[in-house]
């Protein structure tokens, strides 16, 4: 886990505070992302969902390389719901350059891109590059 984040949607994520009477149409248009820091007791959902993820890869293709996220919503019962497995780095994945706070628990300033250098360079050290690359 390198970062959670909440994505910003345009006027639909502060309409609600002005109510339906002021005229304005909601739109989900993206306009940024902030970074979140879960409920300890949401934590153990979130490894899980992410841990049956990389078990189904690898059942149905010999797995995922490289960083992913999955877009999720939580509903008022605090169950997350994915919608989107993005494979790629987004977001969630890469708020700052600088890292998350989760990344931190790992190592100070531990961004994706650093992430993934220092597999890639494990992975030459050890004669496995084509492992860890498409």
């Amino acid at each position: 886990l390198l970062g959670i984040d909440r994505r910003i949607e345009s006027n639909i994520d502060e309409l609600y505070k002005i109510g339906a009477s002021s005229g304005i149409d909601p739109s989900f248009v993206v306009t940024g992302n902030l970074p979140m820091v879960l409920r300890e007791s949401l934590l153990p959902k979130v490894f899980d969902l992410g841990e049956r993820v990389v078990a189904r890869s690898i059942e149905l293709f010999g797995g995922m390389i490289g960083p992913f996220c999955l877009e999720t919503i939580c509903t008022d019962t605090l169950e997350f719901k994915v919608f989107e497995i993005s494979a790629r780095i987004v977001a969630g994945t890469n708020l700052f350059i600088s890292g998350s706070p989760y990344s931190d628990l790992i190592e100070p300033d531990l961004s994706t891109g650093k992430r993934i250098a220092q597999e890639i360079k494990l992975a030459i050290e050890m004669g496995r590059l084509g492992d860890v690359v498409s």
